[in-house]
């Protein structure tokens, strides 16, 4: 998927939370149904309120943002559990931080059978495989030929300059997968 939004990619570089949110939530608004837009708005809601303290992040409604999130989360959850980029990034999101969606246990295990669904439906994506295998317990530092794999995709899967391309280009760079 192409990840580019020039004009919301712009807003969050600059650190403009509110305009960047509410051209998501108008697209969403607009089209329900419309993957990116889906996948966007619900993974700028997850990195707001994940990165609000070491962004210092302020001016921002994060009971609203936590409201969207999990709006958006619902919605995919029952329209597009067949679609492996939403089962990928809503997994990754739900299983790094289960404590944003409701109750812990049930979306960590949730966030983590999306990830594994992902990868089922795709096996050969660098990108499903290697979340997917991350998320398994006791598994740190033990793949690093997928890995590899993640890293000769990472910059023409993860195009644009948004926090969602920056996010994944920034998490698996090169020093961290020695």
């Amino acid at each position: 998927m192409d990840w580019r939004w020039t004009e919301v990619d712009t807003l969050e570089n600059q650190g403009k939370w509110n305009e960047a949110k509410a051209i998501l939530i108008k697209s969403w608004n607009q089209n329900r149904g419309d993957l990116k837009t889906v996948i966007r708005l619900g993974f700028f809601c997850w990195y707001v309120l994940a990165e609000e303290g070491p962004l210092d992040i302020k001016g921002v409604d994060f009971d609203e943002i936590e409201t969207v999130l999990c709006q958006v989360t619902d919605f995919g959850s029952a329209n597009l559990m067949t679609n492996e980029d939403f089962l990928w990034c809503f997994g990754y999101i739900i299983s790094l931080f289960p404590y944003y969606f409701g109750d812990y246990e049930y979306w960590e295990e949730k966030g983590n059978l999306m990830l594994k669904r992902a990868y089922e439906l795709c096996p050969n994506d660098p990108v499903y495989k290697y979340s997917y295998l991350g998320s398994l317990p006791n598994t740190y530092g033990k793949h690093k030929d997928e890995y590899q794999q993640v890293q000769a995709v990472l910059e023409d899967r993860f195009q644009g300059e948004g926090v969602l391309s920056g996010y994944f280009k920034s998490v698996w760079q090169r020093w961290q997968g020695n």
